[in-house]
């Protein structure tokens, strides 16, 4: 990849195991000499996969990836319960391996189905949800039980890839905030039989695909860390962007609406958010109003800077 001029923009990153997601952010700050540096989509430490790194003023885009769903491949280990639903918490009952065995792909498949769509979860006790400020993993780590909210999640799909007692494979396509700890807890509480995470690893957020991440692993390789480092504007497909020319990106890094044609707009039409792209370069963020023949852009999220010279109108 050919190296930028500056830090501004995103890089995907392939996190191993045992890797917080910050720890991951710790380890490109240092390669990008202090670099302003955040992760969206946060992955537990004994998961694996696909995170995507913001830098610099990338960082102020967080909010706009939320919509992208994220698709994972996992292991659900049925007949025992962990207090961490997952692999690295402490065994908290087993059932007997008999009463796993018998279960049938039939049974599987069919529970897994009744979990796909707009579902409320409970977070797991050992998650950085907050209570009151402070993460409710710290509360159980005290000994005491984080009393937590359900909230609404959205599971666009679930299959089941492979059975092979008491190892459920699985993929899965998930909206922000779903906890796949707390999938396999509940479908493992449902069959009677408990579950906890055993594996998880994440292969695609949006449109980037976890094959084209940088591959974190040895401390040598943080030389060249700045070559992976993406445009603002790649974050975002045609249907969520819209060109402008330097007069008019001059108008929206003011604060300024701008009216635009609607042959222009008729791919983002339909987004809560848009990008304005100005030679390639993200300029800001904005929503975008559709009205009779004409597009209306108001920015909320100024990225770039106002492009010189005079430019075409």
């Amino acid at each position: 990849m050919k190296e930028r001029a500056d830090s501004d923009g995103f890089i995907l990153v392939d996190k191993p195991e045992g890797w917080s997601s910050f720890d991951v952010v710790r380890w490109v700050r240092k390669a990008l000499r202090g670099a302003r540096v955040g992760h969206a989509g946060t992955l537990d430490p004994f998961a694996t996969g696909l995170l995507i790194l913001l830098v610099g003023r990338a960082t102020r885009l967080m909010q706009y990836l939320d919509d992208y769903r994220k698709s994972y491949q996992g292991i659900m280990h049925l007949g025992i319960r962990t207090n961490t639903c997952d692999g690295t918490g402490e065994v908290l009952d087993e059932v007997p391996m008999e009463r796993v065995e018998a279960l049938t792909e039939e049974e599987l498949i069919a529970q897994m189905g009744r979990w796909i769509g707009e579902i409320e979860q409970i977070p797991p006790e050992y998650s950085a949800v907050k209570i009151k400020g402070e993460p409710a993993y710290r509360l159980a780590r005290r000994g005491e039980t984080p009393e937590l909210d359900a909230r609404d999640v959205t599971i666009w799909s679930l299959d089941l890839e492979r059975w092979e007692p008491p190892q459920l494979r699985f993929s899965a396509d998930v909206g922000t905030g779903t906890y796949l700890r707390a999938l396999a807890r509940d479908i493992g509480d449902a069959l009677g039989v408990g579950a906890h995470l055993s594996r998880l690893r994440r292969t695609h957020i949006g449109p980037f695909d976890v094959e084209d991440a940088f591959p974190l692993e040895r401390p040598e390789d943080q030389g060249y860390v700045r070559e992976w480092i993406r445009p603002m504007a790649d974050l975002f497909g045609p249907t969520t962007r819209v060109e402008v020319t330097a007069a008019q990106a001059r108008r929206i890094t003011h604060g300024n609406d701008l009216r635009l044609p609607a042959e222009t707009v008729r791919y983002a039409a339909e987004q809560s958010h848009v990008g304005a792209i100005c030679r390639g370069e993200l300029v800001a963020m904005g929503r975008l109003i559709v009205v009779g023949s004409e597009g209306l852009f108001q920015p909320r999220t100024v990225v770039g800077d106002p492009p010189g010279g005079a430019g075409p109108a």
